[in-house]
């Protein structure tokens, strides 16, 4: 074997200082050398650590790499890449290009902002309705104190810092950002980002998060529908902004989620079939159905009642959002959060109870279970959900039209209206 650690920092600074007329090279060992040139300025010689090496055999052609200048690198960490290329040679891998992977990455690291932003880009743009809230929620919780540092240099201590800057303020919030986070980097990790996995052990307790309350409130009961009764009328009065009137008005007709008004656009509405086609990227349980080969829609039919007030909409804003405009949701659920108030009622409830409501109360009138699932855009479990396609659709109409009807004795206009399922002793008493 040849000799290794030949040279040494007395011998290499005489080599820098020497006068020379040509190149010379003088070898360290273990593939090391230095290549010493003369200098053009008559200051001291250039000089450049070299490293030789073979991929494969003996019968193969001999590689040399510049390894950097001395004495910029010195002898000693000269040496440590030299060790560094002989494991890569032992892995079976060329050190002409790992080098060039190390430089890349020194030059342009990924950093926090670009792997979040990959994240909302390659997934959760075409997968979750609500991918532009989280970039929101980034940018405002993440991005200002670490999007411009290197994605692989942040520590599990890093995040919990940044997140508990607002934790105690939002705490619920705060969970949220966390579990998007987490999921962001599990992505970006199989994706071959090099990220510090501490990151998946942060727990809600480290950021001084909570969950957020699930509330199960519904405006009817079996004893009483006097809650959905005062909405009714309060909406009825129009005083509020029409986006919100026309928002809970189309809520309390169809059951439909929040997102699905609120995202809903005149096209969907076909006025011919008298149908509304939700799309499926404006569906929540779209992944679900379209595993099982379904097409993530829901179709449900426009009751006659309707028809005037969304084609009254849809000729407003054609080629629009049905409601006119695109509010985000933190801002029709910080509305949808106050009526309860306005109404007087003692327990809170939001928006999305009235979804509740609607189910409880096709339900309690005597509406077939799967027909209300259907109604609601549930996804089907089990041997059901793979091989029933049906949409149900004059099952659905015909719920809703009995559940206009209801509406339609609550605000008090009983003209042709046949009552079904049980009222409150009440309503039976003031009716009377």
């Amino acid at each position: 074997m040849a000799g290794k650690d030949k040279l040494n920092n007395t011998a290499l600074d005489k080599l820098l200082k020497e006068s020379i007329t040509k190149a010379v090279t003088h070898s360290d060992g273990l593939g090391l050398s230095v290549r010493v040139r003369p200098s053009k300025t008559d200051k001291q010689n250039n000089m450049n650590w070299l490293y030789r090496y073979r991929i494969g055999d003996r019968t193969t052609s001999p590689q040399t790499i510049v390894l950097g200048n001395y004495p910029d690198l010195s002898l000693a960490k000269a040496r440590k890449k030299r060790d560094e290329c002989r494991a890569w040679l032992a892995d079976n891998k060329d050190p002409k290009f790992e080098i060039a992977l190390a430089i890349d990455k020194t030059i342009k690291p990924i950093t926090v902002a670009d792997a979040l932003n990959f994240w909302i880009d390659e997934y959760a743009i075409g997968k979750r309705t609500n991918a532009l809230k989280h970039r929101q929620q980034f940018n405002k919780w993440l991005v200002p104190a670490l999007g411009h540092l290197p994605l692989s240099s942040i520590k599990k201590s890093h995040w919990i810092k940044t997140i508990r800057k607002r934790s105690k303020q939002y705490p619920v919030a705060a969970g949220y950002v966390l579990r998007n986070l987490q999921q962001a980097l599990k992505y970006c990790s199989k994706k071959g980002y090099e990220i510090d996995r501490s990151v998946f052990d942060i727990d809600l307790d480290d950021i001084d998060a909570k969950k957020q309350n699930k509330r199960s409130q519904r405006l009817v009961e079996d004893d009483s529908w006097q809650r959905l009764e005062d909405l009714v009328k309060w909406l009825d009065t129009g005083n509020m902004m029409p986006y919100y009137r026309n928002l809970t008005l189309l809520l309390i007709s169809f059951g439909c989620r929040t997102q699905e008004v609120r995202l809903a656009e005149s096209k969907e509405f076909n006025f011919d079939t008298q149908v509304w086609t939700v799309p499926a990227a404006h569906n929540k349980t779209r992944d679900k159905d379209q595993a099982k080969g379904q097409s993530g829609e829901i179709k449900r039919p426009i009751p006659q009642a309707l028809i005037p007030m969304l084609k009254s909409l849809c000729e407003q804003h054609k080629d629009g959002y049905l409601l006119g405009e695109l509010k985000n949701s933190e801002a029709v659920s910080g509305w949808g959060g106050k009526v309860y108030k306005l109404l007087g009622h003692e327990d809170a409830w939001s928006l999305h109870d009235l979804r509740r409501t609607v189910a409880t109360g096709l339900n309690d009138m005597g509406i077939a279970p799967h027909v209300v699932e259907a109604l609601l855009g549930h996804s089907i479990q089990g041997v059901a959900g793979i091989y029933n396609r049906s949409q149900y659709l004059p099952e659905k109409l015909d719920a809703l039209n009995k559940w206009q009807d209801r509406l339609a004795l609550l605000r008090g206009d009983t003209n042709n209206v046949v009552m079904l399922g049980r009222v409150s002793g009440e309503a039976k008493k003031g009716r009377s």
